[in-house]
């Protein structure tokens, strides 16, 4: 801004420059308010995809690293604290079976000894509280909830021939947003799971979950644009451990097999002479010792985990 004094009819006048004084008209702001507010609508669902996928990506990474330290867990030969493949029937009565989940709503309320959550929380170095909610120590709340507060869930598949599978899910949602079945201890509510494609942005609910839940709770599941649905929101981790035989070649006259496994002692035995007989099916990774002799507890001949099917010889 400048001035310029000039004299014009014997009186002095002020001549001020038409630069702009800066600002904004009325009709200016509302151009700019209707541009930033049509920019919003369309970016807005655009940044939502983008923090969703960011969960579920970041809840997928957390489940598998649980997953692995689970699976490294199958060859600990301390079954009430730090292996969780210890379920009933494959551990020795003194034992402690693993607590897995049988509920699919709620939030863990308590910590037991033998919850699979505290074994992974020992396997990971930490001490949890025995009878404390996990969400009252920070470390184990990390394990058992995912970033919105839902708890990371680990079932066990019923009893089958050849292996034994584990599902670890996490539902990446507010649980007022999406609904998942209640648990039933059954192969067809554990298969529905199983065998479902949760990784794809198209796919439907399985049968199974469709004669379960209400018709707005599969809507909301639904729900989506250009054939987009909710099911990938499920986050989900498969788990096997193969279960194996040890074949037992007793050849020698008088002396007898007597395999132990399972943390009990000659949990099976080989008569003298009785050529090949077989144990029932055993967990992988299971320590399993063969002892010799005419009588238990003999000698020690042989030690092993299993990871395969195995022949023992005594001749």
């Amino acid at each position: 801004m400048f001035t310029v004094a000039q004299r014009q009819r014997g009186k002095p006048r002020v001549v001020r420059s038409r630069l702009h004084t800066g600002g904004f008209t009325l009709l200016e702001v509302v151009l700019v308010l209707f541009v930033l507010g049509a920019l919003a609508a369309v970016l807005a669902p655009s940044v939502r995809d983008i923090i969703e996928r960011s969960r579920r990506e970041a809840e997928g990474r957390a489940l598998e690293e649980l997953a692995g330290t689970i699976t490294a867990s199958f060859e600990n030969t301390d079954l009430s604290n730090l292996n969780v493949a210890a379920l009933p029937g494959t551990i020795a009565t003194a034992d402690s079976p693993t607590l897995f989940s049988t509920s699919t709503s709620g939030l863990y309320t308590t910590t037991d000894n033998s919850a699979w959550f505290a074994k992974v929380a020992r396997l990971r170095g930490l001490t949890p509280q025995i009878g404390t909610t996990p969400s009252a120590q920070p470390e184990l709340a990390r394990i058992t909830f995912n970033a919105l507060g839902n708890s990371r869930l680990l079932f066990a598949a019923p009893d089958e021939a050849g292996r034994q599978r584990f599902l670890l899910v996490s539902l990446v949602a507010r649980s007022e947003q999406l609904a998942l079945p209640t648990y039933e201890n059954s192969a067809a509510w554990f298969d529905a799971i199983w065998n479902h494609d949760w990784e794809s942005r198209t796919a439907a609910l399985p049968a199974l979950w469709q004669s379960r839940l209400s018709v707005s709770q599969i809507a909301a599941w639904q729900q989506g644009s250009g054939g987009l649905t909710q099911v990938h929101r499920f986050a989900v981790r498969r788990i096997v451990l193969p279960k194996f035989r040890v074949t037992v070649n007793s050849n020698h006259p008088t002396e007898q097999a007597f395999v132990s496994f399972n943390n009990t002692p000659n949990a099976f035995t080989a008569a003298a002479n009785s050529g090949a007989t077989s144990t029932p099916e055993i967990l992988g990774g299971r320590l399993i010792t063969i002892n010799r002799g005419t009588a238990w507890p003999g000698v020690e001949a042989l030690r092993f985990h299993l990871r395969e099917n195995a022949t023992v010889t005594v001749q």
